[in-house]
């Protein structure tokens, strides 16, 4: 893999991560699955156009499709996946897993810029789901530090999203536990 090509993986990689993970809800599954994905781009990189959007829509359906095989051949899967068979994914929850994880992306880069301590707090706080008070006691600091950091953190995602989506990728956040 060439230097080009390691840096359209770190590009995609979490989200695509992020994404196969919704279908499938086993971590180490969801990275095979991106890791295969990303070997087939890289076999069939010379037939797809190099357009950003033809790059993401082959990543996004190669991964979906072998969902779809992985589903058929083993019954283990399922488990994952739940009682809804990936047959009867609509084509609509599809699209919305992928502006789902889409948007999670962007907040994840937002969140990455975030000075350390600050970082941390929102990720314990709204991806792991733990209380203020919970937190401060596994930092040992203040409630109201806590509070703090989580402001600036939020201040700084109001700052950097478009106001008209900012909501809707609180929600998001909010959520997706």
């Amino acid at each position: 893999m060439n230097f080009e090509d390691q840096i359209e993986f770190k590009k995609h990689y979490k989200v695509l991560c992020y994404f196969a993970w919704e279908m499938v809800k086993d971590t180490e599954v969801a990275e095979d699955l991106v890791q295969d994905a990303f070997i087939a781009y890289l076999n069939n990189k010379s037939k797809i156009s190099s357009d950003p959007m033809a790059v993401r829509s082959f990543l996004y359906s190669t991964i979906r499709n072998a969902v779809y095989n992985l589903s058929r051949k083993s019954k283990t899967v399922q488990k994952y996946i739940g009682r809804q068979s990936l047959n009867e994914i609509d084509p609509i929850d599809y699209e919305h897993k992928i502006i789902r994880a889409e948007f999670m992306g962007e907040v994840a880069r937002i969140v990455e810029g975030l000075p350390d301590s600050c970082q941390y707090i929102f990720k314990l706080s709204y991806l792991d789901g733990l209380s203020n008070q919970e937190i401060a006691d596994h930092l040992a600091i203040s409630v109201n530090t806590i509070k703090t950091q989580k402001q600036r953190a939020l201040r700084v995602l109001r700052q950097k999203i478009h106001p008209q989506y900012f909501f809707l990728v609180l929600l998001l956040v909010l959520t997706s536990n």
